[in-house]
């Protein structure tokens, strides 16, 4: 807005020059004038007192007229000075105006790029966030399945010694009896007369020790079987851990 205003002034200051300027044209064309010329050679020939007069008068207007006139040049040469500024004005107004133009554009472009990275930089935030959450839920999971196998490992440990145990006391049932079956048989030796109560007393602890036997070799393959199952969950622990 100042700028305009300025401008407008310095176009006011142009006009009046241009006025000055065809005045001063005049006065030269006046000095110019053979009508002229000739009035102020036969002036010393008049002697008519109206007539000096009237010549003094036109030499007042005449030195008024220069003075104008010198006026004039000086308001000229003013003005042409003024016009020089205003043109000088205007092209850094102008040059001004192109830069701020241009540094517009760069803002306008930096703003642009920024907001393209800001966005790009949201997304990327977004899907780190939701690829955090997702292994933090795997983490929950993996968490409970590890927590659920180190039961498991602990239920057939607890399996395992109970097994154990009762293995244990068949292998001492076992024992037991077969002692016994030694003794009998060494008493069959001795004691011909007791022969038929001491078989019959014979095959009842055979058959009890091929029972025990049997109930023994089970309790070994599921012994067995919770081992295996246990090193199965303590390997799968390690590879979730």
């Amino acid at each position: 807005y100042v700028a305009r205003k300025a401008f407008a002034k310095r176009q006011q200051q142009l006009t009046a020059m241009k006025v000055i300027q065809r005045n001063c044209a005049a006065y030269l064309k006046l000095r110019n004038w053979q009508w002229w010329r000739l009035f102020t050679k036969v002036k010393p020939l008049l002697q008519v007192s109206r007539q000096e007069e009237e010549m003094q008068a036109k030499d007042e207007e005449l030195n008024k007229v220069k003075e104008k006139h010198l006026y004039a040049e000086q308001q000229l040469r003013e003005m042409e000075e003024s016009q020089r500024q205003l043109c000088a004005e205007r092209t850094a107004l102008q040059e001004q105006l192109q830069a701020e133009t241009e540094l517009c554009a760069e803002a306008e472009e930096m703003r642009a790029r920024l907001a393209a990275r800001k966005q790009e930089l949201e997304e990327i935030l977004h899907d780190l966030e939701a690829r955090v959450e997702e292994e933090e839920e795997r983490a929950s999971h993996l968490i409970s399945e590890k927590k659920k196998m180190q039961q498991n490992i602990s239920d057939l440990e607890q399996q395992l010694d109970e097994e154990e145990a009762a293995r244990q006391k068949l292998q001492l049932e076992k024992v037991t009896m077969e002692a016994k079956m030694k003794k009998i048989e060494d008493d069959v030796m001795v004691l011909d007369d007791q022969n038929n109560k001491l078989n019959k007393e014979k095959k009842l602890l055979e058959e009890r020790i091929s029972e025990f036997t049997t109930n023994l070799a089970e309790e070994e393959e599921k012994s067995k079987s919770l081992q295996k199952l246990k090193t199965k969950h303590e390997a799968m622990i390690t590879d979730l851990e």
